[in-house]
């Protein structure tokens, strides 16, 4: 069956099809609902389902394809709907079943789809699959969890069964005095770990993605999908931190043995029977070949996955709360590496800079400084949708939304950052206890790198409470309200607004099949300030040129590309010159796109 976008005469292209492998969900653009922070409709300070219909038009109008819904289920909400307690029941806060069904049929009146969010490494520890294991140790779930006897220390005090660290922080074991054993919590203590090696586990897990198949949706994005596979037995991790008794385990449980096994049957039993896109979270360390083991098509697993290589690069050794200085070369190497392996290697790329669980891109890889803010934020869109693989773009991010500065600690919800403001304040504490601790270079680096500063509400319009909830009303976490210039009213009536940078892309990236499917040629890749390269298939190509830098430059084009007939395609300034010449002037932060004569 031919898929909408190659029927639909709205489309102004008609390519010539050099991808035999050409598939409606490798030319969409995806956007991110971070339900509670995008529209409130029934004035309770919380975003629902009845608020994401009213805004429909909005995301329609900006050129999104499909929208992708954080958890919506019931959910005790300790991790902010990533800890799941009911996986066929609406979160009543969000709406009724009734509300998702009316949602679905009215994205769909609008030739657009709908990706739900599953979360199937852990559940909530308020499941009733959970209550059953918990409630003793003969029970019929018992070993739907992952339960084992705890260890005797030295001091005879009682010790897990292993040493993995929690990746929140703090022990991957929780204790349990009724039945005297220990469960394993990979994140959160309420976010207990499903053991997928059981087979009615599986069984499960595939009951409810067929469930909302059948309901009609569209897709699925697998949150951390790749944990779901252990070392069998779960031993010891090796000690890499000698003076703690947890120790980093990633590689017990990243990638295991059995999670293509896991995945592949999940699709052959029922991702198959539904068109679907789906896209699968990749935390801890997934590199470009065993990423093309996932999204490669012979493998019939996923479509896709979300890697981390380029969220990596500000943290010491992937470490988020601890921040590095890194270079453009290193930026634009991770970027080279992804895509022209997966083009060799018959997979695909979900292209983001953005997510509920990152910090904005503009206060990460921009420049959040309000002489530069719009300007990087029109550069990084420029490389994003120049890229091959499918576009995801998160809430705000068509704003250029920086971080909150001034926020306390009391203002940020998020566990993460909770727990790891917490470690620091008592490991200071107790180095000290005569004086309180000096935090504020822990409140530096929650305000370059805490999850919330990517959740703060929509802001829509200039009323009070932004157009988000009703006057009057507390939202669930306080509005990014340091930013005027990001209200969406304001950038919709400017022509020169990010968010209008971003409606011209999107129109441009669905005319230009060489900016879905092209190939990745580096242009001076070892330049310090300028990341350029080329998009060529077949008699198309692409020339982007991105200065990452506050200064005023001149970038040498290489001889042998042929700028005779270059055309500009978009920019983030006002061009003047008629012809590209190949010494090429560029302004801070400056971005262009020409397609040129192969």
């Amino acid at each position: 069956m031919a898929s909408k976008r190659e029927v639909d005469a709205s489309f102004a292209y008609k390519p010539m099809v050099l991808d035999m492998n050409r598939e409606w969900w490798r030319e969409i653009i995806i956007y991110e609902i971070y339900v509670q922070s995008f529209q409130d409709s029934n004035g309770d300070g919380i975003g629902d389902l009845r608020g994401i219909i009213q805004r429909l038009d909005y995301l329609k109008d900006l050129g999104v394809d499909m929208l992708w819904l954080t958890p919506i289920y019931e959910s005790p909400l300790e991790d902010q709907g990533y800890d799941i307690s009911d996986f066929k029941a609406i979160n009543p806060m969000y709406g009724t079943m009734k509300d998702w069904e009316y949602l679905i049929a009215e994205v769909h009146r609008r030739g657009m789809k709908l990706m739900m969010d599953m979360v199937f490494n852990h559940t909530s520890s308020q499941h009733k699959w959970f209550l059953e294991s918990k409630s003793s140790r003969d029970n019929p779930k018992r070993n739907w969890y992952f339960w084992r006897k705890g260890k005797i220390g030295k001091n005879g005090e009682k010790l897990p069964p292993n040493n993995w660290e929690c990746l929140f922080g703090g022990r991957a074991w929780k204790y349990d005095e009724t039945t005297d054993e220990w469960y394993l919590h990979l994140f959160a203590e309420s976010q207990p770990d499903l053991n997928w090696d059981n087979p009615e586990v599986r069984a499960a897990v595939h009951d409810i993605v067929d469930f909302w198949g059948s309901k009609g949706t569209d897709g699925f994005r697998f949150d951390v999908i790749n944990l779901v596979s252990k070392v069998p037995g779960l031993p010891d991790a090796p000690i890499r931190v000698p003076d703690q008794f947890e120790q980093p385990a990633v590689e017990m449980f990243t990638n295991g043995p059995k999670v293509h096994e896991y995945i592949h049957e999940l699709n052959r039993k029922v991702l198959q029977k539904y068109t679907n896109c789906t896209v699968g979270e990749m935390p801890c360390g997934v590199n470009e070949y065993e990423a093309s083991l996932y999204a490669a098509k012979e493998s019939q697993e996923l479509s896709m996955v979300f890697q981390f290589d380029h969220m990596d690069l500000d943290g010491q050794n992937g470490d988020k709360w601890t921040p590095r200085k890194w270079e453009l070369w290193e930026f634009e190497k991770v970027i080279r590496i992804w895509q022209q392996h997966m083009l060799g290697n018959n997979g695909w790329s979900s292209i983001y800079f953005e997510n509920h669980d990152q910090a904005r891109s503009v206060s990460r890889f921009g420049n959040p400084d309000p002489k530069y803010r719009a300007v990087s934020a029109k550069m990084l869109a420029t490389l994003q949708l120049s890229l091959r693989g499918t576009v995801f773009l998160y809430q705000g991010q068509e704003l250029g939304t920086p971080h909150p500065q001034k926020w306390k600690i009391e203002d940020y919800p998020d566990v993460e950052t909770q727990n790891y403001y917490n470690a620091q304040y008592k490991k200071r504490k107790d180095q000290d206890p005569s004086r309180e601790p000096d935090m504020s270079d822990v409140m530096h680096v929650i305000r370059l790198k805490g999850r919330d500063n990517a959740r703060t509400p929509m802001m829509w319009d200039e009323s009070p409470n932004s157009g988000f909830t009703a006057q009057g009303v507390k939202p669930w976490i306080k509005f990014n309200d340091e930013y005027p210039d990001i209200v969406i009213s304001k950038q919709e009536k400017d022509p020169d607004s990010t968010l209008n940078y971003y409606k011209k892309l999107a129109n441009i990236r669905k005319q230009h099949p060489v900016m879905s499917y092209g190939t990745y040629v580096p242009v001076n890749p070892t330049h310090p300030k300028v990341l350029s390269f080329l998009r060529n298939q077949g008699p198309w190509r692409n020339l982007v040129i991105c200065n990452w830098s506050t200064d005023d430059l001149e970038f040498d084009i290489p001889d042998e590309i042929n700028t005779d007939l270059a055309v500009l395609v978009i920019a983030n300034y006002d061009v003047k010159e008629d012809v590209l010449d190949h010494k090429l002037k560029l302004r801070p932060y400056e971005a262009r796109i020409y397609t040129l004569r192969n």
